[in-house]
Formats: structure tokens, sequence, C-alpha cells
């Protein structure tokens, strides 16, 4: 009689989880391309965009910050109980982080959908401020996802969580969005381009980390 061995279901549910989260964000930003303010945007600018593309922004908005948002939280679950397992501090605090970061992605999906649906042209004060509103969340949100990839690469150290490439992007992206979270927190048009670098290591990382979790009993 052969035992096959197979992955435990929350295991399962955490890789699918990474992957999601990636799908999600590549997804949203190829049905809302170009047609999204962007950082830097006057307000009658955004209102404008809103206005224009409404269907895709609020497709845009259910990915990447519904879905997305849901599929960090479900990697950051996994973290958490994880970090029971081996009885490793650090790994609970990048479950917390990652948490965070999870439920202001739900945030940023409410604020943007009043935005979006209240969007007008000729009165953008609102959806401009709801817009900057979204942009500071994101900030925020990017310094929760610094914390963490640096707690779960510390973690990794010790147990053996993420391969050497895993955690070396861990670490590169800990300190690209934590530049990239400056510039949006502030607003800033000389720090947002960073995140043409966070995002894509962001997208890879969560991928690579809800694998980890899945893979490890």
């Amino acid at each position: 009689m052969t035992t096959v061995s197979r992955q435990p279901a929350s295991g399962v549910t955490v890789r699918v989880a990474g992957y999601t989260h990636a799908a999600a964000w590549i997804l949203g930003l190829v049905v809302a391309w170009g047609a999204t303010p962007e950082a830097g945007d006057t307000r009658a600018a955004i209102a404008s965009a809103y206005a224009d593309k409404p269907v895709e922004a609020m497709a845009q908005a259910l990915l990447v910050h519904g879905v997305a948002g849901v599929g960090l939280v479900v990697v950051a679950t996994g973290l958490l109980v994880r970090s029971r397992r081996i009885g490793s501090a650090a790994a609970r605090f990048a479950g917390w982080a990652g948490g965070v970061a999870g439920v202001l992605a739900l945030v940023q999906l409410v604020l943007e959908l009043i935005a979006v649906s209240g969007a007008d042209p000729a009165s953008p004060g609102r959806t401009g401020a709801l817009f900057e509103a979204v942009q500071r969340a994101d900030g925020v949100k990017m310094f929760a996802l610094a914390a963490l990839a640096a707690a779960a690469c510390t973690a990794s150290r010790h147990a053996t969580q993420l391969r050497r490439w895993e955690a070396v992007i861990g670490w590169v992206l800990a300190v690209t969005i934590a530049v990239s979270g400056i510039g949006y927190l502030l607003l800033s048009t000389a720090l947002t381009p960073v995140a043409y670098v966070s995002l894509p290591l962001l997208l890879i990382w969560i991928a690579a980390l809800g694998s980890a979790l899945g893979r490890r009993p």
C-alpha cells in the first residue's frame, strides 16, 4: 500500500492567495491602463479621469485594493499560524504587518469607490481630496509592507522559511517600498516613481512568500 503525502488545505489556501495577489494587481493594471489618474495630477484632472472612465477605475480598485488586499490578509494569516508553530516573534510581527497592509488596502478600496462614484469635473475638490487620501494611505501601507518583508526575512534566518533568492528580494523590497511609501505619504512626485521598482518586487515576493508558507509544514 502506497501512502501519498498531501499538502494541508491551509497551505494550499495561502499559496493560492499569494498568486492571487499578484494576478489581481496585474489584471487591475491592464484593465485600467492609462485610464486612471496619477500621483501629482491636479484635482480637476483626477475628477475628469474618474468621470471619463468610471468602470475601468472601479474595476481596477476592486482588483488591486479588494482582491489583492484579501489575498494579502490570507498570506498574513498564514504567517501568524507559522509564527505560533515555530515560536518566532519576528514572524508574528511580519504577520501583523501584513494584516495591517491588507486592511489598509480595503480602506483604499472604499475611499476610491466613493471618489469614482461621485466624480464631477465641475466640482473636483471632494474627488481630488479622496484620491489624495488613497495615495497617503498607500504610503502607510507601503511602510507596513516594508515591515512585513524585513521581519519575514529576519524570521527566515532561523526557520529556513524562505530560499536565499526569496530573502534577497525581500530585503531589496523592504528598502525600495519604504522609499516609495515616503513619496506617496508626502505626495512627492520625486519619490513615487520608485514604485515602478518596488511594485514588481512586491508581486514576486508575496507570491514567493505564499508559496513558501504553503510548502512548509
